[in-house]
C-alpha cells in the first residue's frame, strides 16, 4: 500500500510540476528573412538577454527560418539575432508573459545594404537615412569605433573625407572640415549627445577634454561645410557629432585595458633630454544597467597615463642646445619647463526614462580631468596642470518636441603657460537652453523650429583677460525654422533660415540654407546647397589681454579688440612720424615714457647709450659714436615686424600698419552640389564640389605692432661722413660698417595705436586679431566604399581645395593668411572579416600634402623669397586588427593599431612634434 501511494505521488507530480513551470515562463518564437528577397534565413543566432544583459536563452533558425525558445521566465528581454553576411538586428522591450508565446519576426539587410541605411541625426538635427541626408556626413558606427583602439576622438576620423587636422602629441589635436584650422581651433562646432563640447569662455575645442570612453560611443557624424542654419554661430567648419549608447537599448558591462608604444621623435635629438621611445597605458570600463524596459542607468570611466612626443619650441623656457634642437635638462620646473608626461582621467554617469515610445528623459553628468599635458595655444603651449572640465545635462523629447538645458564648466587647476611660467587660471562657464519642435502640414510639408540661449561667463582673474576682467560675459540668442518639401516622390525643397543675436556685436546676423534634393531612387541623392553661415567674434577675440612671451626686453602681448577698436593714427597721429605713426622707446632704464613721433632718430641718443653698453663694439668707436651730433633727416627709419616663431624682425612697409576697427561677424556663403548613391548593392559613391566666399574673416593672432629701426643704409653713410675727417674714407667706412649693424638692428620702439585705449598705452608688442576683406577658394571631396562579400570591403577619398595661402592684397589686409590645411590629402583601406573564426584585419594609405602656416605664435619660416615654407608632406601606413578568441573567455576582444607602420617622421603643423611609429593593442571582455 505505501509503496502504490508513493508510485501514485510521483507520477502525479511528474505531471503537475511541468504545468507549474510552465505556468511561470513564456517563449519567444518567430521567423528570420532576408529584406530584400524576403526568404527564409536559416543558421540565424538568437540570444535573448535579460535587463542585468545576461544571456537566458538561445536558438538557431532552421530550413524554415523559424526558432522558438521556451521556458523563459516571465520579463523583459532584449533579443539579439546575427547571421554572417547580414547586418544584426535587436528587439529591446520584448515581454514574455506566463503561458505565452512572444513572436518576434526579424528582417535582415545585407551588411552591403547597410551602406545605405546607416540613420544619422546631426544633418538636419532629425533622424534620416544617411542617403537622404542634405549634406555631406561621414560616419563611424560602433562596430568601427568597438574595433580600433584610440587614444582620441581623431584616431576615428583620420581618413574622412574633408578632414583637415593637427597632431599635437598623443591626444592633442585640432579638427575642422576643409581647411581654415589654428593651433587652438573651435571652428568647428563639436557635440556630445547634443551638447556643446568646447570649453566655455575660451570657445576651443580639446578632444583631450572630452569625458566619453571608447566603448560608450554608438556612433560618430562627421558633416562637412556650414550649418549655422540649424546650429548658429560658429559651425562654419562643420559639425563633429559623437552620440553615445543608451542604457536601455545598450545593457551590460565592458572593461578594456590597452598599452602602447612609441617611437622616439627625430625632431628632438642629443643625448641631454633627447627623446626616447615611450609607453602608454589606458583602462576604462562602461557598465549600464536596465531597470526595466523603461529606464536604465549607466557609468564610464577611463584613466590614461603615458610619455608624449617631445618637441622644443624656442619659445619656451625650456633651454635649446647650441644646434637648435637638442633639449638640455631643465631644472627650472616651477617657472614653466615642459612636463612630457601624460596623465589624465575622465568619466560619465547617465540616466535614462523612457515612459513610453514616444518619450525620453535624459540626464547625465560628465568629468574630465588633464593632470598633465601640453595643449598648444595661439600665444605658445600651455602645461595643463589638474584641468578639470565638468558639464552636467538634461534633456526631454515627447514625439517632435526636444527641450534641452547644459552647463560647461571649466577650472584650470594649477596649469600655467611655457613662455613665461605665469599661471593660467579659468574657471569659465557657460549656460545653454534649447528647444526645438516639429510639426507636418499635411503630407508634402515637414517643419521644424527651435531656440536657442547661450550664456558664457568668463572668470580669468585677469590671467587670460587682464584688463577686460570683469566685462567679459556674453549673451547669445538665436531662432530657427527648417522645411522639407515634398515637390514629388522624387524631389524635395529643403528651406532654414535662422536670426541670432550677439551681446557684443551691434546686428543680428541672418543665416538662410536652401537645398534643391533630387532622389531618381532610394539608393541615389544629388543635391543643389546655398548655404550662409557666420561665426560671432569669440571671446578670445573680444576681450583677451595676456602676456605672450618677450622679445629682448619687450613684453609680447596678444589682445583682444574692443569695441573701439585700434586705430593707429587717431587724433591726426604723431607729426613728424614715419607716415604720421606714433612709438613708445623701447623699455629700458632711462628711456623715454612719453608717445613719441614714430622716427628712429628721435631715440638717437638712446641708441648711443645702448650700444655703449655692449661689450662687442670697442670703446674707441664707442668715443667715436658719443662725440658726432645726432642726426635729422640724414638717417632714416624703417619698420620691421617681429615673427613670433623665428624672433626675427621682418621688413615691412609703413602704409601696412592699418587701423583694426570693431571686429565683425565673419560671414560665409557656400554654394555646394552634391551627390551620393549606391551602385548596385555593393558599392557607394560620394561627391560634393563647393564654392565658398568669407567675408569679413577674422584672422588668427597676427603681430600688428611694428617696431622701429634706424636704416641701415644711410644711418652706414651718416657714420662714415662724421668719421671720414678722422679716420679717412677707408677707416671710417670699416668703423661705420661695425657700428651701423649693431645699431641698425636696434629696435629703438613700438608702433601704438593712438587712440587712448589702456590696452595699448604701454610698449608692449602685439598680437591681435581683425577682420580681412574676403576669402574666395573652391574645392571637393569625393569618397567610394566597396563591400565585395561578407569578408572583404575597400574605401577610398580624396580632398582638394585650389588654394591654402592668400596673399595680402587677396583678403585686403596687412598681411597674408593662411588655410592652414592641406591642398590634397587622401586615403585608402582594405578591410578584411572573418567572423566565423573571429577577426578582422585592415590595411589603410594616408597622404597629406603640405601646407603654410599662419596661426598666433605658429608660423611658418620664410623662403628665399619671403613666401612660407609649407609642412611635411607625408604619406604613411597603418595597419589594425582584431581577434574575438574561442580559447579564452567568450565575449572578448583583442585589437591591435599600428600607426605609421614605416616609422615615417612627420609633423601636422608648425610648433608640433614629428610624429613617429604608434603601436596600440587592447583587450576588452564584456559581460
Amino acid at each position: 500500500m505505501t509503496r502504490f501511494v508513493r508510485s501514485w505521488f510521483l507520477s502525479a507530480l511528474a505531471v503537475a510540476l511541468p504545468a507549474v513551470v510552465q505556468a511561470q515562463t513564456g517563449s519567444i518564437a518567430g521567423k528570420v528573412t532576408d529584406s530584400a528577397r524576403v526568404a527564409a534565413l536559416s543558421q540565424a543566432q538568437i540570444m535573448v538577454r535579460d535587463a542585468g544583459g545576461r544571456n537566458v536563452g538561445s536558438a538557431v533558425t532552421g530550413s524554415g527560418g523559424t526558432y522558438r525558445i521556451d521556458r523563459l521566465p516571465v520579463g523583459t528581454y532584449t533579443v539579439f539575432v546575427t547571421l554572417i553576411p547580414y547586418a544584426p538586428k535587436s528587439f529591446s522591450g520584448v515581454s514574455v508573459k506566463a503561458g505565452g508565446t512572444t513572436t518576434v519576426d526579424a528582417a535582415l539587410t545585407s551588411r552591403a545594404a547597410t551602406l545605405q541605411e546607416v540613420v544619422v541625426v546631426t544633418a538636419s538635427r532629425v533622424p534620416e537615412k544617411l542617403n537622404d541626408a542634405p549634406a555631406a556626413v561621414h560616419v563611424v558606427t560602433s562596430e568601427q569605433i568597438q574595433e580600433r583602439p584610440a587614444m582620441s576622438v581623431l584616431d576615428h576620423l583620420k581618413t574622412a573625407p574633408g578632414i583637415s587636422f593637427s597632431e599635437g602629441g598623443l591626444v592633442q589635436s585640432n579638427i575642422v572640415s576643409r581647411g581654415f584650422n589654428n593651433i587652438f581651433s573651435g571652428s568647428m562646432l563639436m557635440l556630445i549627445d547634443n551638447r556643446y563640447a568646447s570649453v566655455p569662455s575660451l570657445a576651443v575645442n580639446v578632444p583631450a577634454f572630452f569625458p566619453t570612453t571608447n566603448e560608450d560611443i554608438e556612433q560618430i557624424e562627421f558633416v562637412l561645410g556650414p550649418g549655422a542654419a540649424l546650429y548658429g554661430p560658429n559651425v562654419t567648419n562643420g559639425v563633429l557629432h559623437i552620440i553615445t549608447k543608451s542604457p536601455i537599448t545598450s545593457p551590460g558591462t565592458t572593461i578594456t585595458v590597452g598599452g602602447g608604444y612609441r617611437g622616439a621623435s627625430p625632431s628632438v635629438a642629443g643625448t641631454n633630454g633627447a627623446d626616447k621611445d615611450g609607453g602608454l597605458f589606458q583602462a576604462s570600463f562602461r557598465h549600464a544597467m536596465r531597470f526595466s524596459d523603461k529606464a536604465g542607468f549607466k557609468v564610464s570611466g577611463q584613466y590614461m597615463a603615458g610619455d608624449d612626443w617631445k618637441y622644443a619650441d624656442r619659445g619656451d623656457t625650456l633651454s635649446l642646445g647650441a644646434n637648435g634642437t637638442t633639449l638640455n635638462k631643465c631644472t627650472r620646473l616651477a617657472t614653466g619647463c615642459r612636463d612630457f608626461g601624460i596623465r589624465k582621467y575622465n568619466g560619465e554617469a547617465r540616466l535614462d526614462v523612457r515612459p513610453d515610445r514616444n518619450t525620453e528623459w535624459v540626464t547625465s553628468y560628465g568629468l574630465s580631468n588633464a593632470q598633465n599635458l601640453i595643449e598648444l595655444t595661439g600665444i605658445g603651449a600651455a602645461q595643463a596642470r589638474n584641468w578639470k572640465y565638468q558639464s552636467i545635462q538634461s534633456r526631454f523629447r515627447h514625439k517632435e518636441l526636444f527641450v534641452q538645458a547644459f552647463g560647461n564648466f571649466s577650472n584650470a587647476g594649477q596649469s600655467f603657460r611655457l613662455r613665461d611660467g605665469a599661471a593660467t587660471i579659468d574657471h569659465s562657464r557657460q549656460w545653454v537652453a534649447q528647444a526645438q519642435h516639429g510639426f507636418n502640414l499635411g503630407a508634402k510639408e515637414a517643419i521644424i523650429y527651435g531656440f536657442d540661449y547661450i550664456y558664457t561667463d568668463a572668470r580669468t582673474e585677469g590671467t587670460i583677460n587682464g584688463l577686460n576682467e570683469g566685462d567679459d560675459t556674453i549673451k547669445q540668442y538665436g531662432g530657427y525654422a527648417h522645411s522639407v518639401t515634398k515637390i514629388s516622390p522624387k524631389f524635395d525643397i529643403v528651406s532654414a533660415v535662422r536670426v541670432d543675436k550677439h551681446s557684443a556685436v551691434d546686428k543680428a546676423v541672418v543665416s538662410p540654407r536652401l537645398a534643391l534634393v533630387f532622389r531618381p531612387d532610394e539608393d541615389n541623392n544629388l543635391r543643389l546647397t546655398y548655404n550662409r553661415a557666420f561665426s560671432t567674434p569669440s571671446n578670445n577675440n573680444l576681450f583677451l589681454d595676456v602676456r605672450a612671451g618677450a622679445a629682448g626686453p619687450y613684453t609680447v602681448r596678444a589682445l583682444g579688440v574692443p569695441k573701439s577698436g585700434f586705430h593707429f593714427r587717431g587724433n591726426g597721429g604723431c607729426a613728424g612720424g614715419v607716415d604720421n605713426l606714433c612709438m613708445r622707446a623701447i623699455p629700458v632704464p632711462g628711456g623715454p615714457t612719453s608717445i613719441l613721433p614714430a622716427r628712429a632718430t628721435v631715440l638717437w641718443q638712446l641708441a648711443v647709450a645702448l650700444i655703449g653698453n655692449s661689450s662687442a663694439v670697442p670703446s674707441s668707436l664707442k668715443q667715436l659714436l658719443a662725440a658726432i651730433p645726432a642726426p635729422t633727416t640724414q638717417v632714416g627709419t624703417v619698420l620691421r615686424l617681429l615673427n613670433a616663431t623665428t624672433g626675427k624682425f621682418n621688413l615691412i612697409d609703413p602704409t601696412q600698419v592699418r587701423d583694426i576697427e570693431q571686429l565683425k561677424p565673419t560671414i560665409t556663403n557656400t554654394l555646394e552640389f552634391g551627390y551620393k548613391g549606391g551602385i548596385g548593392r555593393n558599392a557607394r559613391i560620394s561627391f560634393d564640389a563647393y564654392w565658398e566666399k568669407r567675408q569679413n574673416f577674422v584672422g588668427p593672432l597676427i603681430v600688428e605692432s611694428p617696431n622701429v629701426f634706424l636704416d641701415p643704409a644711410t644711418l652706414g653713410a651718416y657714420l662714415a661722413g662724421a668719421f671720414t675727417p678722422i679716420l679717412g674714407a677707408a677707416g671710417a667706412a670699416q668703423a661705420a660698417g661695425a657700428l651701423a649693424t649693431g645699431m641698425a638692428g636696434l629696435p629703438l620702439g613700438t608702433v601704438i595705436p593712438n587712440d587712448g585705449s589702456p590696452l595699448t598705452n604701454r610698449p608692449d608688442i602685439f598680437l591681435t586679431y581683425r577682420n580681412f576683406g574676403s576669402v574666395k577658394l573652391w574645392g571637393g571631396d569625393v569618397a567610394f566604399d566597396y563591400v565585395a562579400n561578407d569578408r572583404w570591403s575597400f574605401n577610398a577619398n580624396w580632398s582638394f581645395v585650389n588654394k591654402d595661402f592668400f596673399s595680402a592684397a587677396e583678403v585686403n589686409g596687412p598681411t597674408d593668411i593662411a588655410l592652414n590645411g592641406s591642398k590634397n590629402r587622401g586615403s585608402a583601406t582594405v578591410r578584411l572579416r572573418n567572423d566565423p573564426q573571429g577577426w578582422t584585419a585592415e590595411g589603410r594609405v594616408r597622404y597629406v600634402k603640405g601646407f603654410p602656416v599662419n596661426s598666433g605664435v605658429y608660423v611658418s619660416p620664410q623662403n628665399a623669397d619671403g613666401s612660407l615654407k609649407p609642412t611635411d608632406t607625408y604619406g604613411v601606413v597603418d595597419l589594425q586588427g582584431s581577434l574575438r578568441p574561442k580559447f579564452l573567455i567568450r565575449n572578448t576582444i583583442l585589437n591591435v593599431s599600428i600607426n605609421n607602420v614605416l616609422n615615417h617622421a612627420y609633423a601636422t603643423f608648425v610648433g608640433v612634434p614629428q610624429i613617429g611609429r604608434m603601436i596600440m593593442t587592447s583587450v576588452s571582455y564584456s559581460f
